[in-house]
């Protein structure tokens, strides 16, 4: 029988990100997948700067904002489509684009080529799970080939209709919503005569969202009462839908379906030694554009965990902290999906002309108008404070890591997550670290790999190394000044600690280091 430290289901987006992340970690990974091949159609259509920042580290991942169309603000229309607001996303502070439009299909080819790179990874096709059976210190999971694997841990990405969550007996409850849409994907040999922004079209004769995607763009248009979905996929309807923007003769239809959105979250994330991610954890509806991103993040939180876990640095008890993590997060953006879907599914008049009428104001009022267009107003991801240190990190605690250009003693350049590695981080704002150090969290840090790096202000500088955790301590400088803006004003040592999914532990004074880090069993 074959044994694995982690065995995948579904090699959907999510799956693949965790395996990728596992994998490059020397973890032990078989994913599962009774599909043959990746999705043919394009789903998902947009991710934000944080999961960019993620995925184009990843093996076979170089090129991806080559192929993306990025994105700066969200635009909301009225009928005529004139526009009536505009939202922008602020400064990208991570590297990367502050958003980005894809075409899911490309993007999941390349994670598969980059998972095939991975020595640690096997890919079985055409083959799901059948069956679970758990025992102490590993679960036998029954194959629908007949075969059977042992694997350490299993993690369910399979989807909304997940077959690991049914067999753990763990709920799904929440909501479906009574408004069908149609969604049409085009592709163009050039590009279109449409904005290059997502638009929210609040017209309550038939609500509508149109965005660019690479190659092509995307209609969405609500279905009215009546309307049968089956004739509203038809190409002459389709035609009809898309003649007031485009010729239609300049576009192939990629897709053309109609889908029930839903709000759903499984009532446990862990049961034993099964976990869940992605869709297979919680659905949402599109409107705030996090469906994938909610479960590349969920893919993010778990692999290092489950990494400390299976090499024996954390106590397996402590994979509760995922879902704790995970679940407050999830909730707030599916809170904030359904309140713009509410906004953008307006069909009366009445209602209409007064979202309109405040969002004209919104876009004119001093201070306000400045807030939405530099980004100000954009909620911004951080850990829930249950789920942080148990020892006060400060009011950088829980944040997301920036990732500046910095510069080395060679006069090179490049971003900060060029040097950080796959482990913890940690930062020594402005002093040496390595000189502030307890003895035993410099233990810590060595048995994790973790590296160990001065920023500061320009004139000194240290070698630059790409990928891989630092072999000696590093000394760079920050050009943007949007890691060295934690040290505060106080003139005392302070020294970040960076998970290693780019999360902040929080900014500390050395002597508190080991009371946040280290477990009592561990000093």
């Amino acid at each position: 029988m074959t044994t694995v430290d982690v065995l995948v289901a579904g090699c959907g987006p999510v799956g693949a990100v965790l395996a990728t992340l596992l994998g490059e970690r020397a973890v032990s990974v078989l994913v599962v997948d009774p599909a043959t091949s990746t999705y043919p159609r394009p789903r998902a259509a947009g991710l934000d700067e944080e999961v960019l920042r993620l995925l184009v580290r990843l093996p076979g991942m170089a090129g991806l904002l080559d192929e993306v169309r990025p994105s700066a603000r969200a635009t909301f229309v009225g009928p005529d489509r004139h526009l009536l607001l505009a939202a922008g996303q602020g400064p990208a502070e991570l590297g990367v684009p502050v958003g980005a439009f894809i075409h899911q299909p490309s993007l999941e080819r390349s994670l598969r080529a980059g998972l095939a790179d991975l020595p640690s990874v096997d890919v079985r096709l055409g083959v799901g799970v059948s069956g679970l059976r758990e025992g102490p210190d590993a679960v036998q999971v029954d194959l629908d080939d007949g075969s059977a694997v042992q694997a350490r841990w299993v993690v369910g990405c399979d989807g909304a209709s997940s077959t690991v969550r049914t067999l753990i007996g763990a709920g799904y409850q929440g909501t479906t919503f009574a408004q069908p849409w149609l969604v049409v994907d085009t592709r163009s040999p050039g590009p279109l005569p449409m904005p290059a922004d997502i638009a929210f079209v609040l017209d309550p004769r038939r609500p509508a969202v149109t965005m660019p995607m690479p190659g092509g763009h995307r209609w969405e248009w609500m279905l009215l009462p009546g309307e049968d979905p089956a004739r509203m996929t038809r190409p002459e309807t389709v035609t009809r839908l898309l003649t007031p923007w485009i010729d239609p003769g300049t576009v192939t239809i990629e897709r053309a379906a109609v889908y029930t959105f839903h709000a759903r979250m499984a009532d446990r994330w862990r049961v034993g030694r099964v976990l869940l991610a992605g869709d297979a954890a919680h659905t949402m509806p599109p409107f705030a554009g996090q469906g994938l991103a909610s479960g590349i993040r969920d893919a993010a939180a778990l692999a290092w965990r489950l990494t400390e876990v299976v090499t024996g640095r954390r106590d397996p008890r402590t994979l509760d902290d995922y879902e704790r993590e995970r679940r407050p997060q999830v909730a707030a953006i599916t809170t904030r999906a359904i309140r713009a879907g509410r906004v953008v599914q307006t069909t009366s008049p009445t209602r209409a002309a007064l979202l309109r009428m405040t969002l004209r104001t919104a876009a004119h009022t001093p201070g306000l108008r400045q807030a939405l267009r530099s980004g100000a107003a954009r909620p911004r991801t951080r850990l829930p404070r249950a789920a942080r240190t148990r020892h006060d990190g400060g009011r950088w605690a829980g944040r997301v890591l920036a990732n500046p250009r910095v510069r080395t003693s060679a006069g090179t350049t490049g971003h900060l997550d060029d040097l950080l590695g796959l482990s913890w981080a940690l930062l020594g704002l402005g002093v040496d670290p390595g000189e502030h150090l307890p003895p035993q969290v410099r233990r810590w840090a060595d048995r994790r790999g973790a590296a160990v790096v001065t920023v500061t202000g320009p004139g000194r500088a240290g070698d630059i190394r790409a990928g891989g955790p630092a072999v000696e301590d590093l000394v760079v400088e920050d050009l943007e000044g949007t890691v060295l803006c934690m040290r505060g004003r106080h003139g005392r040592a302070r020294i970040a600690v960076v998970r290693p999914d780019r999360y902040l532990l929080g900014v500390f004074e050395p002597s508190h280091l080991p009371d946040a880090l280290i477990d009592p069993a561990e000093r």
